[in-house]
């Protein structure tokens, strides 16, 4: 019997089971290869992003032209105004400048010093330490500086670029140009380049000045010990250099001289010579105990060349724009000009800048100290038509030396009212807010920490005004109104974009955000930060050049000969000007701005500005603490900007006006002798018309008769400028003439009198006595003025609101009566009572005195007998007769009796 456990059943299958640790691993693992995933993507990603950053741009901008010449004179020309030629001005070579000598003429000892104590695998590198350039980066990403890694390549491209800002971009740019550089010139070419341009201190650049400058002699000439000093000086000249003055005191406490200091390190330098076999240990010994033979005594002052505002300005403008166009470094570009064969064409005419030094460097024209006994300071600008700069002073006194501070191009002072016409008037003109014909109240605007604001340096307010007075005295409410209609973002834009005059957007000075956007600033001059003298010339030379901006130069190009071509380096020339005005606006400002000048208008604040035969528009400016003083006037021949402070802001105390008038006429008036007058440009298509100033409307009879005189005055405009519409603020009101009205000093107000009544005669009557009429019309402003912190304005007397207030005649109180007929003496009869004549006709007539009859005096009546001869007999005079009742009479006359 077969047994049921033969059967071989399939076996079950079992699933195999995982521990945790594997499960955690494997989640691990997955996550972990995620993200290296992720890194690698990223990374790949970062990489193609960079490679493109480098190839866009770092690359284009990594290749430097090595196309600098540091060993020739340079020269500055100027035109000669007889000839119209260029002639020789100022050679810029001197003790300053770089001389370039070839590694041939360096000497051996000085080749290996520097590369030792800068860059001991100069030989070796392509350019780059990439060593100590990681060291660099690391430190960056550990919080230290973006530093190290710089080699006597990158050093160079240093010195010759404007890569000096620490910035990871400027790191990669200067990896990039030094591995260009070095593939692109030889070591020693390199090597050459970089003892020519390096700062010696002493105003020594390269060696070959440093070796004249330290040790008379020519570089070919320094020993081993001169080389390691010289070489020394250039880790930090202030530090190291043989004539710093700087004294430092040590761990010891000792105190080091720049001489000590200079051989301690000079020491160090042979050392690592020694170390690395450049030289023998008895060389080493040799030139450490060498005694160094210094040119100059220690703290000994080097003489220099002092140029003068003008030529200076060209050096610095010259520099400025060779750094921009070519990317140099400060230090090559001023090599370059000082040392690098190049021939400045300058804008200076000698004539004027003859004149300018003449007043700038003699103090006595402008004499003035202040509370804290700083002396006066002034800075002018004078330009042509052109934007040529043919005058400029930097300072005020004669000039003791060089890179002074140039307050002509280098500060920025407050322009005060000397703003008005860039911000307010010429814009609010071009924009058509306003006309020559526009009238404005010189009246406060608003209450300001509890005063009336604006206040006039003039200490009162005149009330409604045209524009051209209001502009010649310099009024502030009205430069505020006329800002109000033109709005001050407009203001804001056009003095940036078309009179190239930097405002603030917005400056935290102290906590406090500061911008030039307000009145304050833009129609009373309180900039933020200010305006330049240069910049003021500037703007204003847009008036008489009929609205064109042209930047102003110094130059007008610059060149250097290379292969016997004169090749242009920078072109002045082909600058073409800007329209910052239209030629009406232009002319409407000169119009204006020669009232200012001319005397037209009492009070005007620039007419000491006047030159002899010569047509003169401009402004003045003063800021409301009296720090600074300006004038900024022109003529169809030049534009010149004055302006007067002291170099720390104090309140200047002038008894004479305004003293930057004063240094303005004194340089102009001379530069003018001889030239024919002529006006500014007029455009064609205008129209003079009888404008009312108070309104700026068309003119009525009611603004001729205004009592203080006719407010009709004649405005010449273009015909889309006329006002359509008529005075409607005169209104004519009678008054009476024989009743002024009486101010509050007791005084007749002039032209006023009170309002006609009904009594006051308004023509001759013979009937009633009236011989003439008093009552005449006037035409009374009717204004209404709302008051401002209780100020009150000149014309205030004049407004019809006082007028009536005053009442009406005081004089004609009642109807007239006609006066008694005229009274014959000879028809006086004592005894007739009829005949007698009343008081009116007889003042004084009194029945009981005889004496005051009419005949009293006469002589008695007589009659003759004819053939007779009669003596003339004096009679007794008849008695006085009997008194009449002054009742009605009788029907019977009383008769007295005879006595």
């Amino acid at each position: 019997m077969a047994s049921t456990n033969n059967q071989n059943p399939r076996p079950e299958r079992r699933r195999k089971g995982r521990s945790p640790a594997v499960t955690v691993f494997a989640t691990i693992g997955k996550v972990f290869g995620t993200l290296l995933l992720i890194g690698i993507i990223t990374s790949v990603i970062l990489c193609c992003f960079a490679a493109n950053y480098i190839r866009t741009v770092i690359i284009p901008q990594a290749h430097l032209e090595a196309n600098f010449v540091m060993n020739q004179t340079s020269t500055i020309y100027y035109k000669d105004s007889a000839t119209g030629q260029y002639v020789e001005h100022l050679a810029l070579h001197g003790s300053e400048n770089r001389k370039l000598v070839e590694l041939s003429q360096i000497p051996k000892s000085l080749q290996q010093a520097t590369v030792a104590i800068e860059d001991e695998n100069f030989y070796s590198h392509n350019g780059v330490s990439w060593k100590r350039t990681l060291k660099g980066v690391l430190l960056m990403f550990t919080g230290g500086d973006i530093q190290g890694g710089s080699t006597i390549t990158q050093q160079l491209i240093k010195n010759v670029t404007q890569y000096d800002d620490v910035t990871v971009k400027r790191k990669i740019l200067e990896i990039f140009t030094a591995l260009d550089f070095d593939s692109t010139y030889s070591k020693d070419q390199i090597l050459e380049w970089y003892l020519n341009y390096i700062y010696l201190g002493d105003g020594c650049y390269g060696v070959a000045t440093a070796a004249e400058n330290y040790f008379g002699k020519d570089v070919s000439e320094l020993t081993l010990a001169e080389s390691a000093s010289l070489i020394s000086i250039t880790n930090n000249p202030t530090i190291y250099g043989p004539n710093s003055t700087v004294r430092m005191t040590n761990e010891d406490g000792v105190v080091t001289t720049g001489r000590e200091r200079n051989k301690q390190r000079q020491e160090l330098v042979l050392w690592k010579m020694w170390d690395l076999g450049m030289i023998s240990e008895a060389e080493y010994r040799s030139a450490v105990a060498e005694e160094l033979d210094f040119v100059r005594e220690q703290d000994e002052k080097k003489p220099s060349i002092i140029y003068n505002w003008y030529d200076e300005q060209v050096i610095s403008d010259v520099i400025d724009d060779l750094k921009e166009k070519y990317g140099y470094s400060d230090q090559i570009a001023e090599d370059m000009v000082l040392s690098g064969g190049l021939k400045i064409y300058a804008c200076v005419d000698q004539e004027v800048q003859s004149a300018v030094e003449t007043v700038y460097y003699d103090r006595s024209n402008l004499n003035l100290v202040s509370k804290s006994g700083q002396e006066i300071q002034s800075a002018i600008v004078v330009l042509d038509p052109e934007g040529n700069v043919v005058g400029l002073a930097g300072a005020l006194g004669e000039k003791e030396g060089n890179r002074l501070l140039n307050m002509a191009s280098g500060t920025y002072r407050q322009p005060g009212s000397s703003i008005k016409p860039l911000a307010v008037y010429a814009p609010a003109l071009e924009y058509g807010v306003i006309t020559p014909a526009s009238s404005f109240d010189d009246y406060p605007v608003q209450v300001l920490g509890s005063s009336a604001w604006p206040a006039n340096s003039y200490l009162h307010y005149k009330g409604l005004m045209n524009l051209a007075p209001a502009i010649a005295v310099s009024s502030n409410p009205v430069a505020v109104r006329a800002l109000q209609q033109l709005g001050v973002e407009t203001s804001f834009q056009f003095m940036q974009e078309n009179l190239h005059i930097d405002l603030v957007e917005e400056l935290t000075v102290n906590g406090e955000v500061k911008n030039d956007y307000g009145a304050s600033q833009l129609a009373l001059g309180g900039l933020t930060k200010g305006v330049s003298v240069m910049d003021m010339a500037a703007a204003y030379s847009v008036f008489p050049r009929d609205g064109l901006y042209i930047e102003p130069k110094t130059y007008t190009k610059v060149t250097r000969e290379v292969d016997g071509v004169e090749e242009v380096l920078l072109d002045n020339t082909a600058n073409e000007p800007e329209v910052a005005l239209s030629t009406k606006t232009s002319w409407y400002v000169n119009e204006l701005l020669k009232g200012v000048v001319n005397g037209r208008y009492s009070g005007a604040t620039g007419t000491a500005a006047q030159l002899s035969g010569m047509t003169v528009a401009g402004k003045t400016g003063s800021t409301n603490t009296n720090n600074d003083r300006w004038f900024v006037g022109y003529t169809p021949y030049y534009t010149a900007a004055v302006w007067v402070g002291y170099k720390n802001p104090e309140r200047i105390y002038y008894s004479n006006g305004n003293p930057a008038v004063t240094l303005w006429r004194k340089v102009m008036a001379p530069i003018h002798e001889g030239l024919e007058n002529k006006g500014f440009t007029k455009p064609s298509g205008t129209t003079t018309v009888q404008i009312c100033q108070d309104s700026g409307l068309r003119a009525t009879e009611a603004c001729a008769a205004d009592p203080r005189g006719s407010r009709v005055i004649s405005v010449t405009m273009f015909a889309d400028d006329v006002p359509a519409e008529s005075c409607a603020l005169h209104k004519e009101v009678e008054v009476c003439t024989a009743s002024p009205v009486v101010g509050s000093d007791g005084e007749a107000i002039s032209g006023l009198y009170h309002l006609a009544g009904e009594f006051c005669p308004r023509e001759a009557n013979e009937a009633l006595g009236i011989t003439e009429g008093t009552v005449k019309t006037i035409g009374i402003l009717d204004y209404s003025r709302e008051s401002v912190g209780g100020a009150t304005a000149r014309d205030s007397n004049y407004l019809y609101s006082f007028l009536e207030s005053q009442g009406s005649c005081t004089t004609h109180t009642s109807a007239p009566v006609a006066p008694p007929a005229e009274y014959d003496p000879n028809s006086f009869d004592r005894n007739d009572p009829s005949t007698w004549p009343t008081q009116e006709q007889w003042p004084g007539f009194d029945p009981a005195d005889e004496t005051t009859y009419p005949d009293y005096n006469l002589p008695p009546v007589t009659t003759p007998t004819p053939g007779v001869e009669t003596t003339p007999s004096v009679l007794e005079p008849t008695p006085p007769p009997t008194p009449i009742p002054t009742a009605t009479p009788t029907e019977e006359p009383y008769v007295p009796a005879d006595g």
